[in-house]
Order: C-alpha cells, then sequence, then structure tokens
C-alpha cells in the first residue's frame, strides 16, 4: 500500500504535460489521460491564467475547479503543484463568500430599508426554508456582512406597515388601521428599543 502510493507520488510529480501518455499500468494510463485532458485545445488551453489566479486567490475546493474547467481533480492537483501555487488558508467554519445563499442575502441586504424585509420575503426571494435563511443570516451577523437587524422582522404584516410608513405621507395611526394593526405607534417605539433604525414618521396624528 505504502509503495503503490509512493509510485503514484512519483508519478504525478514526474508530469511530463506533453499529452503523450507513454507509461505503463492502470495508474499510468489515468495520469496519461489527465495529460492529454490538459493538453487538449478548448479544454483548458488559454485557460490557465484564470486557474492560476483561482487557485492563489480562492479556497475553492479542487473538486469544484475540476468541474468548472472540464478536467478532472488529478489535472487541477497537478498543475497546482507543478505551478508551485500557495493556496490562501482555508478558515474553519461556514465559507460565507462561497455560499451562493450568502451571497444573496447580502445583495438583499442592501436594499433600502432591508431590516423591515421580513423573513418571509426574504425566504420567498431567495427560494429556501426560514429555517435554512436564519442560520446563514446568523453567520452573516456574527461576522458583520450585514445589519444585526436585518431578517429579524417576522411578521408581513408588520413588514407591510413599514412599507408604507416610509413611502407613502400617511397618519401613523392610518397605517395601523389599514393593515391591521391597532397600535402601530407602540409597536415602532418598540421596534425602536430593540434597536431597528425607524426615523420620525412623516405624520405623528
Amino acid at each position: 500500500m505504502i509503495y503503490a502510493k509512493r509510485k503514484w507520488n512519483k508519478l504525478i510529480e514526474g508530469y511530463n504535460w506533453k499529452g503523450d501518455g507513454k507509461v505503463g499500468g492502470k495508474e499510468d494510463e489515468e495520469v496519461g489521460k489527465t495529460e492529454t485532458i490538459m493538453a487538449r485545445p478548448g479544454i483548458l488551453r488559454g485557460k490557465e491564467n484564470n486557474l492560476v489566479k483561482e487557485l492563489k486567490e480562492t479556497t475553492l475546493s479542487l473538486e469544484k475547479l475540476a468541474e468548472r474547467y472540464g478536467v478532472s481533480r488529478q489535472a487541477i492537483h497537478a498543475f497546482w503543484k507543478r505551478q508551485g501555487i500557495k493556496r490562501p488558508v482555508r478558515l474553519k467554519g461556514h465559507q460565507t463568500g462561497e455560499c451562493r445563499l450568502c451571497q444573496k442575502l447580502i445583495q438583499i441586504s442592501k436594499k433600502s430599508h432591508s431590516e423591515f424585509i421580513s423573513i418571509y420575503t426574504i425566504a420567498k426571494e431567495t427560494d429556501r426554508a426560514r429555517a435554512t435563511c436564519s442560520y446563514h443570516l446568523r453567520t452573516l451577523r456574527d461576522r458583520g456582512l450585514v445589519s444585526q437587524m436585518f431578517g429579524r422582522l417576522f411578521s408581513k404584516r408588520f413588514e407591510k406597515a413599514y412599507s408604507m410608513y416610509f413611502t407613502k405621507r400617511l397618519p401613523i395611526n392610518t397605517i395601523g388601521q389599514r393593515v391591521g394593526i391597532k397600535d402601530f405607534q407602540s409597536l415602532v417605539q418598540r421596534h425602536r428599543e430593540l434597536g431597528f433604525d425607524v426615523p420620525p414618521p412623516f405624520l405623528c396624528l
């Protein structure tokens, strides 16, 4: 077993990259196939600079890079070693920079008055369950990537009321009546105390 591993490592280190495949045995055949793939026009040729950049600047796994460039993981690994690239350290825990959901949540959080978008709307816009969104939102808040109050509004009725609050010049009590909130003014005050950035209303009556 140890001998086989050493043999494989030696084959990878001695990669000729010409695609001639002139090696023997099953493992050697696989290496030859990888060389041919790496050298084949339209597969990786012309994309080496992009791959070098991604290896240097991202923590994407070799599997994901292989999928992106249409080659095998072994081909990416051999290219990485041959170039002598030092990859950035992958931080432990959830990788928000590589998570599509996290990136979508950050995008939503940049909208005007995003603190007043309910978790129900966030889940609908991301096409994910509320519990899933809440988990990712906690991570983003902990890392300071979104507002601490983003995703903490748990009522579509409150969201509708605040939408009117920010866009229509209506008395605050009228807004409450229209959406079915008995004392919207007290709710606004409570949200201010919790940390929501609620500006003074246009009309207070």
